[in-house]
Parts: C-alpha cells; sequence; structure tokens
C-alpha cells in the first residue's frame, strides 16, 4: 500500500491510498477490486473522545496498528462498507501543532477546510447505530453501503469528491 496525506483544516485531513500490491493482504485485494475500474472513494475514520468506551459499547476490541510502534488503535475494519474508529497514541491536542506545520507548508491556493458532509450508502439506522454521534452532516443516499461523497468547503466554495 502507498498513500499521501493531504491536510484539510485542522485536525481534518485527506488520505489518498493506493494498493501497490493486490496480493500482499486481504485489505489490499478489497482496496485494489473498490478502485479498479476508477479512482474512489473507500471508506472513512472517526476519532471518537474515547474509543475504549466506544469498544464496550459496540463489544469488539480494539486493534493496534502502526507496525511495532503501535502508533494508533483501530476499532471496526477498514472496509467499504462502513467507516472505522481510530484513537492515536498521542493526544489531539498534542498532534494539532503538527497538523497546522503541515496545513501551512502544504500551501494550497485555494485555503480547504472542513468536511461540511458525508454522502453514505446502506440502511441508515445500521449505520447511526455504529456511529454514534458524529460531527459532520450525514446525508442518507440508498443502495450498498458505501462513503458515496464527501464536500470540502475552500476558499472558492464547496468542492464534492466522489
Amino acid at each position: 500500500m502507498a498513500n499521501a496525506v493531504i491536510p484539510l483544516e485542522p485536525p481534518v485531513y485527506l488520505e489518498l491510498v493506493t494498493a501497490t500490491d493486490a496480493g500482499a493482504s486481504e485489505a489490499a485485494a478489497r482496496l485494489a477490486a473498490v478502485t479498479a475500474e476508477r479512482d474512489r472513494l473507500f471508506t472513512w475514520a472517526i476519532e471518537p473522545d474515547d474509543l475504549d468506551t466506544r469498544a464496550a459499547g459496540l463489544g469488539i476490541e480494539p486493534l493496534c496498528g502502526g507496525g511495532d510502534t503501535g502508533r494508533w488503535r483501530l476499532l471496526g475494519e477498514v472496509e467499504r462498507g462502513r467507516p472505522f474508529f481510530i484513537e492515536y497514541d498521542i493526544a489531539r491536542a498534542g498532534r494539532v501543532e503538527g497538523w497546522q506545520r503541515a496545513y501551512a507548508k502544504a500551501a494550497h491556493d485555494c485555503a480547504p477546510g472542513r468536511v461540511t458532509y458525508l454522502e453514505v450508502g446502506g440502511d441508515e439506522s445500521c449505520l447511526r447505530q455504529w456511529v454514534g454521534e458524529v460531527d459532520v452532516p450525514l446525508r442518507m443516499v440508498g443502495g450498498e453501503p458505501r462513503l458515496a461523497a464527501a464536500g470540502i468547503v475552500t476558499a472558492r466554495g464547496e468542492h464534492v469528491l466522489h
């Protein structure tokens, strides 16, 4: 897998990921299959206030990520059908400064800001039970569970990613 991170208004970022070897893992194979025909949105992540409380409520155990360094913990699978939860080993307040530096270094010419909405497919009651309260409006579009679109506000107006 290879990735690039595009800083939006901290603490939000857009991560572009591609499967460089579809045979490397089950996750790489899923991503390669979804993006075989064209680039598209795959999933989204939520940073809850307390991952352990969220895990207990869902009845599942978080998994450590980031290799041997254990830089984050994940709750849920990284899959197209629904978002996953993430908790970093450094508190959000400690990461904001780095995000602000990355945003300034990117020197965007249209100043991207926050995510204004997410269009998601699938069953609304199941999705809302899974995600709980989120800081961004969710627009249900029906059909298969997926992230269908995301609105991002910029200095030039709102842009929509599909």
